[in-house]
């Protein structure tokens, strides 16, 4: 997700639908990488540290847009204020932000020292990076980074609602 916001910010103009795959397919095998050679506890840890960056990219973007409306073509020169919705999709993206750069680290703990119930809350803060993702592509217009955002939401909100099974080991 941090590299699909971030592409679309610094091609904000030329940006497209293959670069936004591209990117997110490199994330995804990125991910896949990561996860495959050590077990999946090892890996949660870090997984969960990396939500930090992930949290900080959506609040740092999000304040961008926020200081300068005009520069990510938002608000024309004429007009005084942003649109409503514009202006509630930028206070989620902050809120989001602001929230995954908090719960990051105490997260990552809680995930290392094997908590019960921390791998959901994992799963959701990762779903709500795709929200906040999906927040900022609306508000940049990107419908390609929408897309991909809104399946990082949903995969994260439907693993942490899946019921957990119980182990035979």
């Amino acid at each position: 997700m941090a590299l699909a916001i971030g592409a679309s910010l610094y091609t904000h103009d030329v940006v497209n639908l293959p670069e936004m795959v591209s990117l997110a397919a490199l994330g995804a095998g990125i991910g896949y990488l990561v996860v495959r050679w050590p077990t999946i506890r090892s890996v949660l840890p870090i997984l969960a540290l990396l939500l930090l960056p992930i949290g900080l990219c959506l609040l740092l973007t999000a304040l961008a847009i926020d200081r300068n409306p005009i520069a990510f073509d938002i608000l024309r020169p004429d007009d005084a204020t942003l649109a409503p919705l514009n202006g509630w999709l930028l206070t989620a993206a902050e809120l989001i932000g602001a929230a995954m750069a908090i719960a990051a680290a105490p997260l990552c703990r809680a995930v290392s020292e094997g908590r019960r119930g921390a791998e959901r809350w994992l799963a959701a803060l990762a779903g709500l990076a795709g929200w906040g993702g999906l927040a900022i592509a609306l508000l940049l217009d990107e419908p390609g980074m929408a897309v991909i955002a809104t399946i990082v939401g949903a995969g994260g909100f439907t693993l942490c609602a899946m019921p957990v099974r119980a182990r035979g080991d």
